[in-house]
């Protein structure tokens, strides 16, 4: 318990380090640099970006829809590579897609409906949504008794 808590926690650090914190400072510090190498390298930018804050902004104004071009082709031309990549790393996501196709086939055991419903149950209740569960048990009600008002 206490091995995955930990996990759960570096995982927590990493995402707020390289999503949030490295990122602002690692793009604070690539302006700096493009400035002090800009600035001190091509001797035709002197005396039109002296000042730090006119070359952030000229360089932002190219950077930032830059990059979001890039990401949008990323998005549009990658996600499905990751995705796949992902998925196939995804043992939940298998485990539970089997499940249903044996359900479906009329092959899934009581053992193993119990053992999915469990695990499934405790990630809910950990992730504090055990209200989803009541929608379902309502949702089967209205269905044998459609006098019942909700």
């Amino acid at each position: 318990m206490m091995y995955h808590f930990l996990r759960k926690r570096w995982l927590d650090f990493r995402n707020g380090h390289s999503i949030y914190l490295a990122f602002v400072l690692t793009f604070v510090n690539f302006i700096l640099i493009a400035y002090t190498f800009a600035i001190s390298k091509l001797s035709f930018l002197h005396g039109i970006m002296d000042n730090i804050i006119v070359f952030a902004l000229v360089f932002i104004g190219i950077y930032v829809p830059a990059a979001a071009i890039l990401g949008y082709w990323h998005r549009r031309n990658q996600y499905s590579v990751e995705n796949e990549a992902m998925m196939q790393e995804n043992w939940i996501s298998a485990w539970t897609t089997v499940y249903l196709i044996r359900l479906i086939e009329g092959k899934a055991t009581p053992q193993e409906t119990k053992e999915i419903t469990n695990y499934l149950t405790m990630i809910l209740k950990r992730q504090n949504k055990m209200h989803l569960l009541d929608l379902q048990v309502e949702s089967e009600d209205s269905k044998a008794s459609p006098s019942k008002k909700p």
